[in-house]
């Protein structure tokens, strides 16, 4: 087994548990960072994260255990790390919003004035109530819709704008005095950056910067301890988020990363979103401690530094052994430019100054990301010693993600160990250790192509099926780095530049792979296999998956769905990482989930393997008896052959209880396809085309067969009429899936 493949995917669990601004965060399995940390070091070893880009990561391997030290050079994030490590109650939300809203404006309350510019008339009952959110198109001066569930009729609706409701837009006066306050809170007229700050907030319509600048104004005007504020503040951040013009409407992207407004998106009602808004920040299971560096924190803490990964170099002689384990982001315009507006209206002009270098900067493209990746990896790589292990977690994982992160870590001195990818849900794990930059060859392209080619025909012969485009590419790039086939006296971001060309070249050559679907613009959502796959290979990728999943619920009943798909990750490490759609695809075919225990699963009773033998020697002797009740001989076992007495088709029969069809379909038949049957169950046919369509050369292979399922031929015995004619008529009435039926019933 090749380095790369040593690797293996710690999968975690569908994070069940909210964070504020969880849109813009990288999406973290629950339990993968635990588990990782398992790996190297018992509690209560050292951590670093040298990014923190999501709370979640420090927050889980505080929780299990280890000392955990964080750089943050994002206030926003620095401040969602501390507030949530408090694990603050919804009873202190719910009295600082209390607090807030008791504010006065003029002769009214603040609450009460701010829900006024909400307020909206039920088109049923006529009653008033609060609208949730008013609807925009881009570019237009008005809104055309209104959202609300009534107050009075209770009605949820999507209603036309109503006359009212654009009066109330008249109300907030003048609006430049608040986009100018909201300007001058994070850059100066005079300062370089100020452009961009004014570009910025137009993502920002005037209703919600008006409310979002009274609520900012009055919370700093009130006596309040610090703990209040910091909750109050919290649920500002939330608004901010909230407020902006990036919540598409209908279709859009609901994960941002530049500042454009969708066709049409939502304005949504600020005051109801901070109500909202307390579910999420009072989640929390429970405290941990936090204490700021350098202060070091105790077994199950964290220590926040709130600057960049470097400022922490030199470490202190206590911290060691360590693991540095991170979660890299996307490269995200949006967020990056928001935080740094958020931090100027919420901490001042000092809280913006490391972020405001990003509110020039339009275009975040993988070199620019690759070079700035450099600067923690060398940092960290020139003050550890030899063999320390780098973990990154890499979700929403992109080739261009995949390469400009692996050139930082190649050009500042950590070595590639291996990749572990699950590309249906597009994450990636990854292992570096410190040690000497590795050796880097100047034998130019010819080597270059070698090494990477070499890389994905290994990825493909090693999961014996055809597979999408990152996990091929991921192999070549792996082993392009691994074997120091990579450009000499290059930045980061020219070595990925060069990479991603490189790439290029030898998918569009086709020497060695083809393309099974997608057009020349769409190759990364395309399918690959290789044109002269080796005569020796494995089953496929997916029948040796579903074999283990039979064997895992026969040798553990009630197994869970987390321990199922660990044994699953060990197994089949690095590049063969089992997708998780094709883990749900064999349990749903085979088992069910146990009464009463949400996540364990069991064999479905008809599934055990004394009642399908018994099922294979019903089907064997119906075969058997048909056959010589048409006039055929029927003989044989895999296949089964019946022989016409005279002339007539030959038919072959293959009985099986699972959907492992590879091993006749991929052979030589012995005869025409249309004379071959499959004959297996109808709990095997959903399985069977998931499989279909993640393999379509095996899906091309198998048109012309007839699929034969246990029930029809059982239907088929009972006729009295049973004739060859007859027969062949009818072989083909049950579809064998279930979308053929479906359309068949439809027509």
């Amino acid at each position: 087994m090749n380095a790369r493949s040593s690797v293996v995917f710690h999968p975690g669990e569908a994070n069940t548990l909210p964070l504020p601004l969880g849109r813009f965060l990288p999406p973290l399995p629950e339990g993968s960072v635990a588990s990782w940390l398992r790996e190297f070091h018992e509690p209560p070893g050292w951590v670093i994260d040298p990014l923190n880009a999501t709370p979640a990561l420090a927050l889980e391997a505080a929780r299990a255990g280890y000392r955990v030290v964080v750089a943050s050079n994002n206030p926003v994030l620095s401040f969602l790390l501390e507030t949530l490590a408090s694990a603050p109650r919804k009873e202190d939300f719910l009295a600082a919003l209390a607090a807030l809203g008791a504010a006065r404006r003029g002769e009214e309350r603040l609450e009460l004035h701010l829900r006024a510019l909400y307020q909206t008339t039920c088109a049923t009952c006529g009653g008033v109530t609060q609208a949730q959110a008013f609807l925009w198109r881009r570019g237009e001066p008005t809104p055309y819709a209104r959202l609300y569930r009534c107050e009075h009729c209770q009605e949820q609706a999507e209603r036309p704008l109503a006359e009212d409701d654009l009066e109330r837009l008249k109300r907030i006066g003048n609006i430049n005095l608040h986009r100018a306050r909201a300007l001058s809170r994070v850059a100066d007229p005079e300062d370089e950056h100020y452009d961009g700050v004014r570009e910025a907030l137009s993502a920002y319509l005037d209703r919600p910067l008006y409310v979002l600048s009274t609520l900012i104004n009055r919370q700093e005007g009130l006596a309040l301890s610090p703990e209040t504020r910091r909750w109050l503040q919290a649920l500002l951040i939330s608004a901010c988020d909230a407020a902006s013009a990036l919540w598409p409407h209908g279709v859009g992207r609901t994960r941002p990363r530049q500042l454009g407004m969708p066709a049409q998106f939502r304005e949504n009602n600020l005051w109801l979103a901070m109500e909202e808004a307390i579910a999420v920040w009072s989640a929390q299971p429970g405290a941990v401690p936090l204490v700021h560096w350098p202060e070091l924190p105790p077994p199950g803490g964290i220590s926040l530094f709130t600057g960049r990964a470097r400022g922490l170099i030199p470490l202190p002689e206590q911290i060691n052994p360590l693991v540095i384990l991170t979660t890299f982001p996307r490269p995200n315009q949006a967020f990056w430019t928001l935080s740094a507006m958020w931090s100027g209206w919420l901490w001042g002009r000092e809280a913006a100054l490391p972020l405001r270098a990003l509110l020039e900067r339009k275009r975040f493209d993988w070199a620019w990301y690759a070079n700035a990746m450099v600067s923690p990896f060398i940092a960290l790589a020139k003050a550890l010693p030899s063999g320390t292990p780098l973990i990154g977690l890499i979700p929403e994982a992109t080739a261009g993600f995949l390469a400009s992160i692996f050139t930082a870590a190649e050009t500042s001195g950590w070595n590639l160990q291996g990749l572990a990818l699950r590309e249906d849900e597009e994450m990636a794990q990854a292992l570096w250790y410190t040690g000497q930059i590795p050796h880097r060859s100047s034998t130019g392209e010819p080597s270059q192509e070698t090494a990477f080619s070499e890389g994905m025909r290994e990825t493909l012969a090693g999961r014996a099926e055809p597979a999408p485009y990152l996990p091929v590419y991921a192999g070549g790039l792996c082993n392009l780095l691994q074997r120091g086939e990579v450009p000499t006296n290059l930045t980061a971001g020219e070595l990925v530049t060069r990479i991603q060309a490189l790439a290029g070249r030898v998918f569009a050559s086709r020497t060695f792979i083809f393309r099974f679907e997608g057009s020349s613009q769409e190759e990364e959502r395309s399918l690959w296999w290789l044109t002269d796959p080796p005569a020796d290979l494995e089953e496929p990728l997916a029948d040796r998956v579903e074999r283990e999943v039979i064997r895992s619920l026969q040798r553990e009943p009630g197994i869970s769905r987390r321990a199922l798909e660990e044994h699953l990750c060990r197994l089949f490490p690095g590049l063969l990482t089992p997708p998780a759609d094709l883990i749900t695809a064999v349990l749903e075919s085979y088992a069910s989930e146990l009464p009463g225990s949400p996540g364990h699963w069991q064999l479905l009773p008809q599934e055990a393997p004394a009642r399908r033998r018994a099922d294979l020697e019903e089907v064997r002797h119906l075969l058997l008896e048909l056959g010589s009740r048409m006039g055929f001989t029927a003989s044989g076992e895999l296949p089964l052959v019946w022989t016409p007495a005279t002339f007539g088709q030959v038919y072959f029969f293959y009985p099986m209880a699972s959907s492992l069809v590879s091993r006749f379909v991929l052979g030589n038949p012995p005869g025409p396809v249309r004379q071959c049957v499959m004959v297996f169950p109808g709990g095997r046919a959903r399985l069977l085309s998931f499989k279909l369509r993640r393999d379509p050369r095996l899906a091309n292979l198998l048109k012309g067969w007839h699929l034969l399922k246990f029930r029809h031929l059982r239907h088929l015995a009972e006729r009295p009429d049973l004739t060859p004619e007859v027969w062949e008529n009818l072989l083909d009435a049950d579809p064998p899936f279930f979308e053929e039926a479906e359309q068949m019933r439809l027509l």
